[in-house]
């Protein structure tokens, strides 16, 4: 049987029809796809923004209650012309000395056994006015 014009028209426009349902199903999908990995953007971005809050608020909470209460960091060091900074400073100072020969063998050591004197001395004292 042979198909008249009549029937192969319809029959294009079917398969015109079919296509463009099939292209609006796929622009469909794509549009959804995108939808969520905008809101998955989204989510992430407000994590982290309210990440970035918490911990500013913590450190606002913790820099004003260490500034009202007082400050929990350690006491300032002492001045390098005491305690076991100086003796070390001392030390190295002396091993140079002798390393570039403007000391004795003799020299060096009763130098050093000064500076140990010196800094066992200085200990005595701190714990002897502590106990007063």
């Amino acid at each position: 049987m042979m198909s008249s014009t009549t029937d192969r028209a319809l029959g294009t426009l079917w398969r015109v029809l079919l296509a463009g349902v099939a292209l609006l199903v796929a622009l469909s999908v794509a549009a959804a796809v995108l939808a969520v990995l905008q809101n998955l953007l989204a989510a992430l971005l407000s994590l982290l923004m309210t990440a970035l809050l918490v911990v500013g608020v913590g450190y606002a909470v913790y820099w004003a209650g260490s500034s009202l209460l007082g400050s929990d960091e350690s006491p300032a060091e002492a001045p390098a012309e005491y305690g076991p900074a100086a003796d070390a400073d001392a030390v190295d100072r002396l091993t140079e000395k002798y390393r570039d020969g403007a000391l004795t063998e003799r020299e060096l050591e009763r130098e050093l056994e000064q500076v140990m004197d010196e800094a066992a001395g200085d200990g005595d004292d701190e714990r002897e006015s502590e106990l007063n």
